[in-house]
């Protein structure tokens, strides 16, 4: 059973300031990679069990070093490497199911952690009027290849939103935040120990595999309408000179994208 694994970092356990363990320069950024890392491995360790024969992971946080270090890498998983964080590369019909790990909820999720929707300019995207963040995306894009996404391990606002797509989904929460609005600034939040979070990540992953054939990729039906909310006007501003962007307001751009969604970043 073949497995494609949609990788983050903001989502690990322990993680918690995005300058310092976040930011390839961060103080603390490659404590934060062996951590991501070694979840990985634990997802590996859970799916094998579970049935899994092949497992193939993204490294989603950003072009080369990214965050995963693959000197750490399980044996039995492949990493995709130097593809960006544009989307899960290589990601096809030939899997049988998909994981996120290590990712946080949208921009402003309740008692998120480190929560943001793609960038740190963008507030709010909505698709067709359904609250956007990287979480529904890679699952869209997994659910147009006909795989469904079964699992996702995160905080619990990752959790939460992953649910509200796919009620079916199996999830591990490794932490909660604290405050009621999360968001990219270092809050407070409670974590579990780090080999702690791993068990729950291998147990979770390992029962997951029992409910591939169960679960139906996520779809939602085109044309799709996007709608970018910003922080700032000037982001909407530079986002309404693209072709087919109109100004809903002094934040906000929105355009009819068709068959493919133009997330308006």
């Amino acid at each position: 059973m073949k497995i494609y694994v949609c990788c983050d970092l903001e989502g690990t356990a322990g993680v918690v300031d995005h300058r310092q363990q976040c930011w390839f320069d961060g103080a603390h950024y490659l404590q934060a990679r062996r951590l991501a890392t070694l979840e990985l491995n634990a997802l590996v360790e859970g799916a094998l069990e579970g049935g899994a024969t092949e497992i193939i992971a993204w490294d989603g946080h950003g072009n080369f070093p990214g965050g995963l270090d693959v000197e750490l890498l399980h044996p039995a998983c492949r990493m995709v490497m130097g593809a960006g964080d544009g989307g899960p590369a290589g990601l096809d019909g030939s899997f049988q199911a998909m994981f996120q790990l290590g990712l946080h909820g949208m921009a402003s999720a309740r008692l998120g952690v480190l929560a943001h929707s793609f960038m740190p300019h963008i507030a709010e995207i909505r698709v067709n009027d359904l609250p956007w963040g990287e979480i529904a995306m890679n699952m869209l894009t997994a659910g147009q290849a006909g795989v469904p996404c079964v699992f996702l391990a995160g905080d619990w606002a990752a959790a939460e939103e992953a649910k509200a797509l796919v009620p079916a989904i199996e999830t591990a929460v490794v932490k909660e935040g604290l405050v009621e609005v999360g968001s990219l600034k270092p809050t407070p939040m409670i974590s579990l120990a780090p080999e702690r979070a791993r068990a729950v990540i291998r147990e979770a992953a390992c029962r997951v595999m029992g409910k591939i054939g169960s679960i139906a990729p996520f779809k939602l039906a085109s044309p799709y309408q996007v709608r970018t909310r910003f922080w700032e006007a000037k982001h909407a501003g530079a986002a309404a000179e693209r072709p087919g962007v109109i100004r809903i307001d002094e934040y906000t751009v929105q355009k009819d994208c068709g068959d493919e969604i133009d997330l308006l970043i």
